[in-house]
């Protein structure tokens, strides 16, 4: 009787085994990036983000990703001066250095062979606030004030990131990754103040991964 499960199921574990494929890589991208609920005209700001990807992968169409990267994001706005700054225009600039931890279940629409891989994905981020500065600028694009960005945000960002995007195998085992990246934030962010203001940012994420663990 053992001999006969044995026999069954070396088969199916064989497929199984087979059909998990696993890859890790770099990534690197661009974009912009706001906060929303600031009670003032927010100014999209460039942003930017590097690290490393981990990708798990059926024969078929599920896999899963897990990626840690360096994430620099912020906000920006412009507002009237008053008092010594009256009739002139200020600036400020935050800009909010994040490692974020984004994990995602993916879909892809055609089997792992195919040389061309759309592929959508959902999963949560979380955000470790590490640093930045808040620079205000007048006009003449003289800075004046120069403070942390830790003094007036919170040092945890959790939210949702969407992606949609293709793979392109360019040899065995070895994928080039594209994608375009939204993510919202949930959590409220500033410390002071009744505002709500959350993290977005819109990316677009290149990687370049190869399998591992064959």
């Amino acid at each position: 009787m053992k001999n006969i499960i044995i026999a069954l199921t070396f088969p199916l574990i064989t497929y199984v085994s087979n059909a998990q494929h696993m890859s890790a890589g770099v990534t690197v991208g661009s974009g912009t990036c706001w906060m929303t609920n600031t009670g003032t005209h927010v100014v999209h700001k460039e942003s930017c983000n590097v690290g490393a990807t981990f990708v798990y992968s059926t024969d078929t169409h599920w896999g899963f990703a897990a990626d840690i990267k360096y994430s620099r994001e912020g906000f920006k706005y412009t507002y009237p001066g008053n008092g010594d700054y009256a009739g002139r225009t200020l600036d400020t600039r935050v800009s909010s250095d994040f490692i974020r931890v984004p994990l995602r279940a993916i879909y892809f629409f055609n089997d792992y062979g195919k040389p061309v891989r759309p592929k959508v994905s959902l999963g949560p981020s979380f955000g470790f606030l590490t640093g930045g500065k808040i620079r205000v600028e007048n006009d003449d694009h003289d800075n004046f004030s120069k403070t942390p960005v830790n003094d007036q945000f919170k040092p945890f960002d959790f939210g949702l990131q969407a992606t949609a995007g293709v793979n392109f195998r360019l040899a065995e085992d070895v994928w080039l990754s594209t994608e375009v990246a939204y993510y919202q934030g949930f959590l409220k962010q500033n410390k002071y103040g009744s505002e709500n203001m959350m993290n977005g940012n819109v990316v677009l994420n290149l990687g370049l991964t190869m399998g591992i663990g064959k």
